[in-house]
């Protein structure tokens, strides 16, 4: 994706976002686009703190076995980020 389509797709997910969390495949229903450019942009966002990011660890399965796996949930929102 080239600079100008980049900044325009960052634009319009600023915009779309507000002070709800949403996942990344929240947000890409919502503008359309193409997934891997929408979660490249959002993490653009967040790394120019334009947008707050929440990172969930969730354990699936049977852990006390040694079973099971971790899942990584990712939402973002509108608003001002804690420092990194």
């Amino acid at each position: 994706m080239d600079r100008v389509r980049s900044n325009s797709l960052d634009e319009k997910l600023v915009k779309l976002l507000d002070d709800e969390w949403q996942t990344a495949a929240q947000i890409q229903r919502i503008c359309g686009g193409e997934t891997l450019e929408v979660a490249k942009s959002l993490d653009r966002l967040w790394e120019a703190g334009r947008i707050e990011r929440e990172a969930q660890e969730i354990g699936i399965g049977a852990r006390r076995k040694g079973g099971g796996v971790q899942f990584r949930r990712i939402r973002y929102r509108q608003g001002s980020p804690e420092p990194r």
